[in-house]
């Protein structure tokens, strides 16, 4: 394992001369794509073009055990806390991305925290889920005592909003913990072309939604389905596209196979092509049931796409709300942004977009 953190860390070796900023990046890592894994993707792509910095990821998603050049695999427990705590004693940072709504997420939390002991608390524990706070509120006995320990060690908590953040505060304030959208920006994608299917799509109908989801319910993907099917009643040109799932939803929701459906499940995309395919929608949809902060949202607005989303309590200005589940809401918020023609196809990245929250990031390490 040792030849494998050698041959990642070779790639950046021509900036370690008078490094002073080592990060080690924790957490799933694409594939999959989405949530937090796209998190340490565009954060990965970010640090590693800084000459000042130099970033190794510790991949513990679905794909751990797999070989990917961009990141260290993962084969067993043990293999995990032996490379935390190398990274640790080697005076890097301890980055985790994770979701904080079950033992696992804390647990890992833990390991990462406790790492503080060899690199004076250099760490950074990140919670990207909506979920958190009702997690929080069941927990009892030995993991309230996990989240204790966690914030008593940690040098920095990341949280994604005010209910987070009040969750974490009820188990006592003992760490540096902040507010940091989990969106890092689009500085570290490729252009690429849109998959053909997406050209298609596109050419047969003239106003196109898109949104990102799995097949969790969570997701809402009847719910915008539906909401398509009522609005395509007076905007007969009206698409839809779902990036993340395929031609599998229909198995999982057998109720949405309607021989009309303008919807296009066009499954898992790279984050390049995820980036391509929104560069062609007219509005971008998030009807979940919760969120923390979602980075598909950010990446929508920092296009300058109109977006359409739940109300969870915590959504960027500028985002156009809906009550959670409400399928009449929902589509009058639609009909409204179609109303006021405020789609750009050929909008551009603006404001913070292109690197959201990853100089922030930067200036937490150093802090450190």
């Amino acid at each position: 394992m040792m030849s494998q953190h050698n041959h990642v860390a070779e790639r950046n070796r021509d900036r370690e001369a008078g490094e002073t900023l080592k990060v080690l990046l924790v957490g799933p890592y694409p594939p999959p794509y989405g949530g937090i894994a796209t998190t340490l993707f565009d954060l990965r792509g970010y640090l590693a073009k800084q000459k000042d910095c130099l970033v190794t990821v510790l991949n513990i998603g679905e794909q751990r055990t797999v070989s990917n050049i961009d990141c260290l695999s993962v084969r067993s427990k043990v293999a995990f806390l032996k490379h935390v705590r190398r990274f640790a004693r080697e005076g890097y940072t301890i980055h985790l991305e994770t979701n904080g709504h079950n033992a696992k997420s804390w647990l890992t939390a833990l390991v990462c925290a406790l790492a503080g002991f060899w690199n004076a608390n250099k760490t950074v524990i990140a919670f990207g889920s909506g979920d958190l706070p009702g997690y929080l509120r069941r927990i009892s006995g030995t993991m309230s005592l996990v989240v204790r320990l966690v914030l008593s060690r940690a040098g920095v908590i990341i949280c994604r909003n005010h209910t987070m953040l009040d969750a974490l505060l009820d188990f006592g304030k003992r760490a540096q913990i902040e507010i940091v959208p989990g969106f890092m920006g689009i500085a570290a994608r490729n252009s690429v072309e849109p998959p053909a299917a997406i050209e298609k799509f596109c050419k047969a109908y003239g106003t196109v939604m898109g949104m990102t989801a799995s097949l969790s319910p969570e997701y809402g993907i009847p719910l915008a389905v539906h909401a398509v099917t009522d609005v395509r009643k007076t905007h007969q040109d009206l698409g839809l596209v779902v990036i993340g799932v395929g031609t599998e939803a229909l198995e999982y929701y057998p109720e949405l196979r309607t021989p009309n459906a303008a919807v296009l499940f066009i499954g898992a995309l790279d984050p390049h092509e995820t980036l391509s395919v929104m560069r062609k929608l007219s509005i971008f949809l998030r009807p979940t049931a919760f969120d923390g902060d979602s980075v598909s949202v950010r990446e929508a607005l920092a296009l300058g796409l109109p977006v359409v989303a739940s109300d969870t309590g915590f959504r960027p200005e500028g985002v156009s709300l809906f009550k959670i589940g409400d399928r009449e809401d929902l589509c009058r918020k639609i009909l409204e942004v179609l109303d006021r023609n405020r789609t750009n196809k050929d909008a551009t990245c603006h404001g913070d977009g292109a690197y959201g929250s990853a100089p922030r990031m930067v200036a937490l390490y150093q802090g450190l």
